[in-house]
């Protein structure tokens, strides 16, 4: 059982979360070039989605969580079908330790991507964070 928690912590540390921090990346890899280069772009056109959620990328790879759920949040009021906002704010709210709203976004981006790897394994980590090991996979059980 032992080998179990390890092989799945490991897990998390060299797989899940450089994935995370990939799917942070977006733009010059300057955050705050990013961020101002995307808040001129949506001053020009406040609609695109796409935007919102390459800004909340740039505020999320800052470490800023709240403007960053508020971005996938603004992109998630444009299409409440972009799967990646819903993953994107997953994100953020499980670096906040807010592992119920995590996981509600997780759940969410993998009913309209059945394959987004991401959102598997943060919600997979937010369950075993929050102590769910029942639903973190079944392999671990509570003493």
């Amino acid at each position: 059982m032992r080998n179990v928690m390890k092989k799945m912590l490991l897990c998390a540390v060299f797989v899940v979360m450089p994935m995370i921090a990939a799917f942070a990346q977006s733009g010059t890899g300057d955050a705050d070039q990013d961020i101002a280069k995307y808040t001129k772009m949506i001053q020009r056109n406040p609609n695109d989605t796409a935007v919102y959620l390459n800004r909340g990328n740039a505020y999320f790879g800052k470490g800023d969580y709240d403007r960053a759920i508020a971005d996938y949040t603004q992109a998630l009021r444009l299409d409440l079908n972009d799967a990646m906002a819903y993953s994107g704010r997953g994100n953020a709210y499980f670096n906040k330790r807010d592992y119920d709203r995590a996981i509600a976004d997780y759940t969410q981006a993998l009913r309209l991507d059945p394959n987004d790897a991401t959102a598997y394994s943060g919600r997979g980590l937010a369950y075993y964070y929050r102590g769910d090991y029942d639903r973190f996979g079944g392999l671990l059980r509570k003493k």
